[in-house]
């Protein structure tokens, strides 16, 4: 109990101190010029393969605010409509270009986390922020790809080599805890290839199922909160979606830099447990 009213305390202290708040605004403002050439590749790219963006939309209306899911479908219907791969590209671009911008912010709030100084070697550092968002990129695709894919594909099995609909349910259930694992994957990668060097597992982890299971949690509550007592575009008209997508990208850029000085926190409170002599 003494531990945990100690690990809350450095919590709070780092909060301030690492200005994370500062942080997170700094981040939401890159993450928000990176989801609408993002945006723009997924809907060329899905109007060039012809898949399901109705599916797509259905996925993420489970997790994420009915005003971000309305956003992103404007988005996905306005550029799909006429797909080409000059879009597309133009979209690969900016969507290489803005990530990258987020995830060097979010490299530095982790390192800082972890009490770190600038990077040693920068072409290294930057080399690792490439590999990573290209990394990103294609969890992502892929992930959208498998999910929405997935059921015309099982179809499509169950007819040809009349697999049991067992298969078919079995997909169904475990479709979302496969994109929550990619999603811990993803966000571990980042706090690892954050470091000089190479991190202990137990120094890594715990911070990146707290960030993914908070980042689920808030994004539940907040659209509960948006549908129920909020009512944003009663308020504030068509700009009310704007204010919650703005809301919920600082709320994400948070819970994510929060992760890493959880981390760094665990870190800090093993090393003065180590410095007492006392076991851990």
């Amino acid at each position: 109990m003494r531990t945990a009213a100690r690990c809350v305390r450095l919590m709070v202290r780092r909060f301030f101190q690492h200005k994370v708040g500062v942080q997170s605004a700094a981040l939401a403002f890159y993450l928000l010029f990176m989801i609408f050439p993002f945006l723009i590749f997924i809907s060329a790219l899905l109007g060039l393969l012809d898949l399901n963006v109705t599916a797509i939309l259905l996925v993420l209306g489970e997790f994420l605010p009915r005003e971000v899911v309305d956003i992103v479908q404007a988005y996905l219907l306005h550029v799909g409509q006429e797909p080409n791969v000059r879009l597309m590209l133009f979209g690969l671009f900016f969507s290489l270009w803005f990530p990258m911008r987020a995830t060097s912010a979010l490299m530095q709030a982790v390192r800082q986390a972890y009490h770190l100084g600038p990077p040693r070697r920068e072409i290294v550092h930057w080399l690792k922020t490439l590999i990573y968002t290209v990394m990103l990129i294609l969890t992502i695709a892929v992930t959208l790809a498998f999910m929405t894919v997935g059921d015309r594909l099982l179809s499509w099995l169950m007819v040809q080599f009349r697999l049991p609909v067992f298969w078919a349910e079995l997909w169904r259930r475990l479709r979302f805890p496969a994109a929550g694992t990619a999603g811990y994957f993803a966000l571990f990668f980042l706090y690892a290839l954050s470091q000089d060097g190479v991190r202990p597992w137990r120094e890594l982890w715990p911070g990146t199922a707290a960030a993914l299971a908070a980042w689920l949690g808030l994004n539940w509550l907040y659209a509960e909160y948006v549908e129920r007592f909020a009512h944003y575009s009663l308020l504030y008209g068509s700009i009310g979606a704007v204010i919650v997508l703005l809301i919920w990208l600082n709320m994400t850029a948070m819970v994510l830099i929060l992760g890493a000085e959880f981390n760094g926190t665990l870190l800090s409170l093993r090393n003065e447990r180590e410095k007492r002599g006392t076991p851990q």
